[in-house]
Parts: C-alpha cells; structure tokens; sequence
C-alpha cells in the first residue's frame, strides 16, 4: 500500500506492505519526491521545495509532466519565504541609516 509519512520535516509518499502498522511506515521504499540535493539549495530552503512538492503532488516524473505550472509554483513558494527575508534585510538597512 501507499502512504504519507515524514522524516527530518520532509514529506514522502512511501510503499509498504499491506496491513503494516504505522509505526512501520518510515521504514517503507520512497516513492517520491525525489533526493534534491543536486540543485546545491541550503537545506530549509530544499526542505520547503521538497514539501511543496509533496503538497501539490508532484511524487513522480510521471506527476511533473503536465505540470510544468505547479513546478514553478512550488518553486516560488519555496522562495518566497527566503524574499521576503531579502526585503527585511533592505528595511533593516533603511533603519540604520
């Protein structure tokens, strides 16, 4: 069967056996998103693009095809946060002076 489960704050769809009890879970086979590390992010901001992913259900290649929009979605999301620390900063400067 397919579940959601969570490890280090990151979101996963995993297979398990049928029946397995919850606490089991963890220990299932990824079945996505996929390992971002590749993209060099820090890792809170590739947590939250991992997250944003799961969110829009974006697990597979397969998932991603169409959906070229909510990749991008999801990549503004995971930003957005990481902006609007950038625009804090320029105020902070603005103080200051």
């Amino acid at each position: 069967m397919i579940v959601d489960t969570e490890r280090e704050g990151r979101k996963y769809k995993v297979q398990v056996p049928d029946g397995a009890p919850e606490a089991m879970w963890p220990a299932g086979i990824i079945i996505g998103p996929p390992d971002l590390s590749s993209l060099n992010l820090d890792y809170e901001t590739e947590t939250r693009l991992h997250n944003e992913l799961f969110n829009r259900g974006l697990i597979t290649l397969r998932d991603t095809r169409k959906r070229i929009q909510e990749i991008q979605a999801a990549l503004q999301a995971a930003f957005r946060v990481d902006a609007g620390t950038i625009m804090e900063a320029y105020q902070n400067a603005g103080r200051s002076k």
